[in-house]
């Protein structure tokens, strides 16, 4: 996890276009995807590593995706001391909250609080 950058993609899997797919070809698909679009400029250029992170917005996460996170969480236990279980827990949580958070923005877009300056003009 020296250089990694991510690319998030959240599909639905119940949509129309991906109705007669299985999971875990979906799954499949949007990594290929993402890893044939940036997978050449983040090693050559960037020199760093690239993971696609897709999900669904089940909360069902690529294979790509849920070994970044068991990573990471072995990362995070380690350096605060704290059991593996919880952290990867932890951890999984914050990410479906996070995209439960985002479900709202999707539907009804943005809303930013006016600042002064907004109002000011």
């Amino acid at each position: 996890l020296d250089r990694t950058f991510l690319d998030v993609r959240v599909l639905h899997s119940n949509s129309p276009s991906n109705a007669k797919k299985p999971l875990a070809g979906m799954y499949k698909t949007h990594e290929n995807e993402k890893k044939s679009k940036y997978i050449h400029r983040v090693v050559q250029v960037e020199k760093g590593n690239f993971c696609p992170f897709v999900m669904s917005t089940t909360g069902g996460l690529a294979p790509e995706a849920a070994c970044f996170v068991k990573r990471l969480s072995s990362k995070f236990s380690q350096k605060l001391s704290q059991s593996y279980p919880n952290v990867l827990g932890f951890v999984r949580r914050k990410l479906r909250f996070e995209l439960l958070r985002t479900a709202p923005m999707g539907v009804r877009g943005y809303r930013k609080s006016k600042t002064i300056f907004q109002i000011l003009t």
